[in-house]
């Protein structure tokens, strides 16, 4: 299965979004995929359903800290470029599709109330808007770490 059908399944198996985009990249990267589900966790919803940055966004974030970050704060090198990286991976999936709001991608939609996941439900926003921006989160990491020699191809 390709990771990005992965982190989708993953998704509509009850993950958040931030959830399936950095688990997709766990293994790969030496962490545990249960571990990086439970690090992930926090971020669905725009960050604790607060409907900020996208947790597929957040997701793909952590992936690439994980396989490009600094591992001391004696490395400034690697944190500037992982800034610069982190930059262009952001401009990119706010391109796709116009924003990395959460709740500017869910028309508005509260998470935390019934209502504003009833919305969601009803306008069918998780497959709509969710799962390609899982999609292109998870193809915009692979492309940048394949760029970076991370991957393979």
């Amino acid at each position: 299965m390709e990771r990005t059908d992965e982190a989708v399944a993953l998704h509509v198996a009850g993950s958040a979004c931030s959830q399936a985009v950095f688990t997709v990249f766990a293994e790969e990267l030496g962490l545990e995929p249960s571990v990086a589900h439970r690090i992930s966790g926090g971020f669905g919803g725009g960050i604790g359903r607060m409907g900020l940055t996208c947790g597929a966004v957040t997701g793909g974030i952590m992936a690439l800290s994980l396989a490009l970050g600094a591992a001391d704060s004696a490395d400034q090198d690697s944190k500037l470029e992982l800034y610069q990286i982190v930059a262009e991976y952001i401009e990119r999936l706010k391109a796709f599709k116009g924003s990395i709001e959460c709740r500017v991608l869910l028309e508005g939609a509260d998470l935390w109330t019934t209502e504003g996941r009833d919305t969601v439900k009803a306008r069918q926003l998780s497959e709509k808007v969710c799962n390609p921006m899982i999609r292109e989160a998870v193809e915009e990491a692979e492309r940048i770490l394949s760029e970076k020699g991370i991957f393979k191809g």
